[in-house]
């Protein structure tokens, strides 16, 4: 069964979900066909980008936004009559759905928050915390249609489970007639279908009939482990699996179409090792102290590091050092301080100064000149994604990584240009003319993410890269950073166990200390 267009297909099936990795076709296709209804409820992307385009000029304003007085906050946005987004930079004259107010505790037990997250500062909310707002929201208001776009997009696992759930039951009561409500679920990986809804796969321009076979329940999350009351360490170790009889040799993806700057000797890499946890998944052994390897220079330290924002405690008493040589991946709740974390080590958040902190060898403070550091770093996150306003060709784009700037570079030489297209078409930009603004945003990220690694740089950070980017894209970053792992030092924030390159050494599992996220584990 197929359909050519939406409204056929909406009208057949008024509860749907559609995988699709087309997240900016489908999104249009979709929001035409529901500008022309009333009462929508949409939680996407393209929410979250207007409303930080609107409350910040630069990326980095999160980290400082505490000063500013009259930024709206989350209770604003939840529980004013009318919610205008409106700044000095920025008026909407159309305001955001009208909310409920008696149904905010349900709202907020559904987005796993607590109400003391009503006094936040929205431009201080995680990429996470502001979709799990924005979903608190839609469950405020009183729609007749619902799209939910990328569902699951940069939510933590145990949250990802709870929201399937909530929504699972919302599909349900509306197929039962009990909510009347039209409900359109995309989502970007198909291991995340849910059960029991009609599902279709959309690509050119079509929407066809998903053939596999859908899940008997929601998906969890691979790997489960009990509540985090401090931060915890894993060494991961490489080792074959008990029924091979060899390691597997290189990483994801064929050297033969790596780009050829990056075509170094590769050593074999196995799977990291795992253990039985006590609820019964398996899980990546932890060590005392993982970080005493004493091999390669210290690159970052941190001692008894707190960072806090009135009442809420984001990192706290965090006691760690990554050396040359080690490759990080850091695992936590929304909210747990991931990208605060990073924001350190970037030099960009200002409570570096009151931190016992090292940064490539120099202390905020005490001989640390930011723009230096900087031009020894490559990053890349969601919100440096949705904030990127460069008016640039992609080629220009890639060359602005040989530089600390996101801005045009000058005096890029032949070589570094060649090296730029190279990398182009081996992530399958045909045309290095196509001016970046012209991307999707699932395309854009991809560019930025080499763009970071391109130099390459020292160390590479890089803030949930793999969210929303298909299966094939995945693996080509993960090779080249298999690859660049050889000279530069990978630091990534994931979402999903184990979803990161072979060459990882080293997991950070960070607990979330505020009190804006309750227990979830009596849900």
């Amino acid at each position: 069964m197929e359909f050519k267009r939406f409204e056929a297909l909406i009208e057949k099936f008024p509860q749907v979900q559609i995988f699709s990795t087309e997240g900016e076709d489908l999104d249009r296709v979709i929001m035409h066909f529901l500008n022309q209804r009333e009462n929508v409820s949409v939680m996407s992307e393209a929410i979250q980008r207007k409303i930080q385009h609107a409350l910040a000029p630069f990326w980095q304003q999160r980290f400082i936004s505490l000063h500013d007085e009259e930024a709206p906050l989350v209770r604003n946005l939840l529980l004013n009559k009318k919610f205008f987004l409106q700044t000095d930079r920025y008026i909407d004259d159309v305001p955001f759905p009208l909310t409920d107010p008696a149904k905010l505790p349900r709202a907020l037990e559904i987005a796993d928050l607590s109400e003391s997250i009503l006094n936040r500062k929205l431009l201080s909310l995680s990429n996470g915390e502001l979709r799990r707002v924005l979903l608190a929201r839609i469950w405020m208001e009183s729609p007749k249609w619902i799209y939910f776009n990328d569902l699951f997009g940069g939510l933590d696992p145990e949250y990802r489970v709870h929201l399937a759930e909530r929504v699972a039951e919302l599909a349900h009561d509306a197929h039962d007639g009990a909510g009347q409500v039209n409900l359109v679920v995309r989502l970007a990986r198909e291991d995340e279908l849910f059960p029991g809804i009609p599902a279709f796969v959309y690509a050119n321009k079509t929407f066809m009939q998903y053939a596999g076979e859908l899940p008997s329940e929601v998906a969890k999350p691979k790997f489960t482990k009990a509540e985090l009351k401090d931060y915890e360490i894993v060494k991961l170790t490489r080792k074959c699996h008990p029924e091979q009889t060899k390691c597997v040799e290189g990483s994801q993806g064929s050297l033969d179409s790596a780009p050829s700057n990056l075509r170094i000797v590769e050593q074999q890499v196995a799977n990291n090792s795992i253990s039985t946890s006590p609820n019964g998944g398996v899980y990546p052994e932890p060590v005392e102290r993982a970080q005493n390897d004493t091999e390669g220079e210290i690159l970052f330290d941190l001692k008894n590091v707190n960072v806090q924002f009135g009442d809420t405690i984001v990192l706290k008493n965090l006691n760690w050092t990554v050396r040359e040589g080690e490759h990080w991946a850091v695992m936590g709740e929304n909210g747990a301080g991931k990208s605060t974390l990073l924001g350190l080590l970037t030099a960009d958040h200002p409570q570096m100064y009151c931190n016992d902190i090292t940064l490539l060898g120099e202390r905020p403070g005490h001989g640390l000149n930011i723009w230096e550091h900087k031009a020894k770093l490559g990053y890349f996150s969601p919100e440096l994604a949705l904030q990127y306003r460069e008016d640039l060709e992609l080629l220009d784009v890639l060359c602005t990584g040989f530089t600390p700037n996101l801005c045009r570079a000058e005096n890029i030489t032949w070589e570094e240009k060649a090296k730029a297209r190279e990398w182009l078409s081996y992530l399958g930009f045909g045309d290095p003319t196509v001016n970046v603004r012209k991307l999707s945003p699932i395309d854009k990220r991809l560019v930025l993410m080499a763009r970071a690694a391109i130099r390459p740089p020292k160390v590479l950070l890089l803030d949930e890269p793999s969210q929303g980017l298909k299966g094939e894209y995945r693996e080509k970053i993960f090779h080249l950073l298999d690859l660049l792992s050889k000279e530069t030092t990978i630091i990534l924030v994931s979402h999903y166990e184990e979803e990161w390159p072979p060459c990882i050494t080293h997991l950070l599992r960070m607990p979330k200390f505020s009190l804006d996220s309750p227990s979830t584990a009596g849900m």
